[in-house]
């Protein structure tokens, strides 16, 4: 059976004190609501229905949804079920309809399938879970015999009734064509004059259909975010989340609560992740890499027995196999390190390949430079690579020695075993095998002694 799932992306989010529409707002690296997008997405025979009110336009051009979503807009926003009301429309004949919330992104495919499964026997199925102090949830409220009766929203809920902890997590499954004839039947009779989807329980019990409730084990599933506060509390969520399933493929973790995964990362056997590091954007790691801690790594590659020390940023590069880079060291635009290489504390290489087994280890800056292989660059030297208007390139061959404090000024290259002497500034290219040496002729000159 075809599924559609209605996902209620309308709320203004005014607790959230911001301007953006609360689905939009960040979590883990991504608009809140796009994590549930991409779960309901890898489940066959889905189909999208997003309702969406103000900014409309902002959330359709942010959302990563596949081609064939339907975007709903609820111009007043009545409550939950009038919500659904201008998506059910948009639902196909014989399918079965779930209705999802934006703001409740952590909820699983697995749990879903579940829930679904409840309901292709007829039944509405309600997503349920137990909670210690359940404000401002609605109650779930169940007959002599323990099945689900009814629904009752907290502000129209009696001193009894909001004793009770099993809650209901907004979300339900039902035959598309079932809803459709109850939607209809719901009344704003309530204290906010609004038009409730849990009254759906009611008005399906008392049309035959059965209500069958799916309590939740993991209750973070459906944790939502209606302040900053509970914002905060569901990305520590969703982090330690992410940072469990590291652990449980094989991944050691210092400390799954300081950890942040702001896009995805990939990580192969035997890799060692240490507190406080930020993974950005699309990240691939290697069996056995090694990152020390407070490291920050965006959009790039660490291949297999790498190892980066403490307080090292990555963006945009690849880091080959074996190689060592850091302490404080800076990788980016587009840089690339070949096999065994190493990069040490406050180096930065922009935009330059770096051959296997070169080695930069101290205070240096590599910007649009080509070095080939077991090449050596001395402390303190630097790429001159900016003319005021172009930049331009250094290429070093193969076995280079480059002399401390050297500066190069591109465009310039050096042939292959060529040296440059420490302190020189080499503006002219070196033949291989050359010694290269720019510097000022020292003086030593006699001082008169005061008497």
């Amino acid at each position: 059976m075809n599924t559609d799932f209605i996902v209620l992306a309308a709320g203004k989010g005014q607790r959230m004190l911001g301007t953006r529409p609360k689905v939009l707002l960040p979590l883990a690296g991504k608009p809140m609501a796009q994590h549930l997008l991409d779960t309901i997405a890898g489940i066959k025979g889905s189909r999208h229905i997003i309702v969406i009110g103000d900014q409309a336009e902002e959330v359709k051009k942010t959302l990563l949804a596949p081609r064939n979503t339907t975007w709903v807009r609820q111009r007043k926003q009545l409550g939950t079920g009038h919500a659904v009301k201008t998506a059910i429309s948009s639902t196909r004949r014989g399918s079965m309809a779930v209705v999802l919330y934006g703001d409740v992104p952590l909820v699983q495919d697995k749990t879903l399938n579940a829930l679904t499964k409840i309901a292709t026997k007829g039944n509405l199925a309600v997503l349920t879970f137990k909670k210690d102090a359940p404000k401002g949830y609605g109650r779930i409220i169940r007959d002599s015999r323990n099945q689900v009766e009814a629904i009752i929203e907290e502000k129209d809920a009696n001193q009894e009734q909001r004793k009770i902890g099993e809650v209901n997590s907004g979300i339900l499954a039902i035959k598309s064509n079932s809803l459709k004839q109850l939607l209809p039947e719901l009344k704003n009779k309530n204290a906010a004059k609004e038009y409730y989807l849990t009254d759906i329980v009611g008005l399906a019990k008392d049309s035959g259909i059965k209500v069958k409730a799916l309590l939740l084990e993991n209750p973070d599933e459906v944790m939502g975010a209606n302040t900053r506060l509970e914002l905060q509390e569901l990305e520590r969520t969703c982090q330690k989340n992410q940072a469990k399933k590291l652990v449980e493929s094989g991944i050691q973790v210092a400390d799954i609560l300081r950890l942040d995964i702001r896009g995805s990362l990939e990580a192969g056997r035997g890799t060692f992740i240490d507190v406080n590091n930020v993974f950005e954007g699309k990240v691939v790691l290697g069996r056995g890499v090694i990152v020390g801690p407070n490291c920050y790594i965006k959009d790039s590659t660490i291949d297999n027995g790498a190892i980066l020390k403490a307080n090292t940023v990555i963006e945009d590069s690849n880091v080959g196999s074996g190689c060592t880079v850091g302490p404080f060291a800076r990788l980016r635009g587009g840089t690339e390190l070949e096999d065994l290489s190493e990069l040490g504390n406050f180096v930065e290489a922009n935009r330059s390949k770096i051959g296997k087994a070169t080695k930069a280890k101290h205070l240096t800056y590599l910007g649009d430079a080509l070095l080939g292989a077991e090449v050596n660059i001395g402390a303190g030297t630097i790429t001159c690579n900016f003319d005021g208007e172009k930049k331009h390139k250094t290429k070093l061959e193969d076995k280079v020695f480059v002399g401390s404090n050297t500066s190069l000024v591109a465009p310039v290259s050096l042939g292959a075993k060529s040296y440059t002497g420490a302190g020189s500034v080499i503006t002219k290219n070196v033949p291989a095998g050359d010694l290269a040496i720019g510097r000022a002729r020292q003086n030593n000159i006699k001082r008169k002694r005061k008497k």
